[in-house]
């Protein structure tokens, strides 16, 4: 198993890709970074090629992409622009080519793109299926998975659940579409353990944010008992991939190091 560090909780306003954290990052011993897609596509080819350069001199790869969807941007309902999309996921997978990444994990759509009242099993699900066929199929063309995030219903989103996507990755057809859980929002909804061993032992997990619980920050030794809670049924019960902290920072220079090596000690 891999740890990341997601550089997205890290970021500032006037440094929105966390290049600052980057080194610090690298030298706390991560195996990779976690990097947002929606901001990586406000760059040019130029621009993009120093991000990687600077990830690849702290000997960390873009191995993930989160906060896939940009601000705003419709899936679903009548501000949904097919060309839009179209674009947008063939940006998508070449930014990824060129960043040499390999997961994309992203929320389901935002009840703030839709009207009063639209109707989501009647209209909305089928579009969002659609979408995710066309991404999915495109993104496997390239060796590229998906992971659908719930997000919790405070955040609007319509797939709040593990079970809603679970239903969304199974539906679309594609079997590089799965699920991610992300502690914060699993627990912030009050989401079903049982949806969660049942993805694990179905494969259909595909990847894990991790912190601390509420206030969202990184695990340090006295998160451990609850860390070693989360995550030690889903190892024993077979998952093998990634977990990224996906975190803020009191202190960055000892927060990072110390939960890279709390998350080593539990593997």
């Amino acid at each position: 198993m891999k740890t990341g560090c997601c550089l997205l909780l890290l970021a500032t306003p006037d440094d929105p890709l966390a290049r600052r954290a980057v080194p610090l990052a690298g030298q706390s011993g991560y195996d990779y970074a976690e990097v947002s897609l929606a901001r990586l596509l406000l760059l040019d080819a130029r621009e993009t090629a120093a991000y990687r350069k600077l990830l690849d001199e702290a000997r960390l790869p873009a191995e993930v992409f989160n906060n896939a969807i940009p601000k705003g941007m419709a899936l679903i309902g009548p501000h949904a622009d097919p060309v839009r999309l179209e674009d947008y996921i063939h940006r998508s997978l070449l930014v990824a080519e060129q960043m040499g990444t390999g997961l994309i994990t992203m929320s389901g759509p935002n009840r703030a793109t839709v009207p009063e009242g639209f109707d989501w099993e009647r209209d909305g699900f089928p579009q969002y299926l659609e979408f995710l066929h066309r991404f999915g199929t495109q993104a496997a063309e390239r060796g590229v998975s998906l992971a659908i995030e719930p997000i919790n219903d405070e955040e609007h989103s319509f797939v709040s659940t593990l079970s809603d996507a679970q239903r969304a990755a199974d539906a679309c057809g594609c079997g590089n579409v799965g699920v991610i859980v992300d502690f914060y929002h699993f627990w912030k909804q009050q989401d079903s353990p049982d949806s969660l061993m049942q993805l694990c032992r179905g494969q259909k997990l595909r990847h894990i944010h991790y912190a601390a619980y509420p206030e969202r920050t990184y695990p340090l030794q006295d998160d451990l008992s609850a860390c070693r809670d989360a995550l030690e049924p889903l190892f024993s019960a077979g998952y093998q991939g990634r977990v990224s902290i996906e975190a803020y920072a009191r202190n960055p220079v000892s927060d990072l190091p110390e939960a890279c090596r709390l998350l080593h000690n539990l593997f």
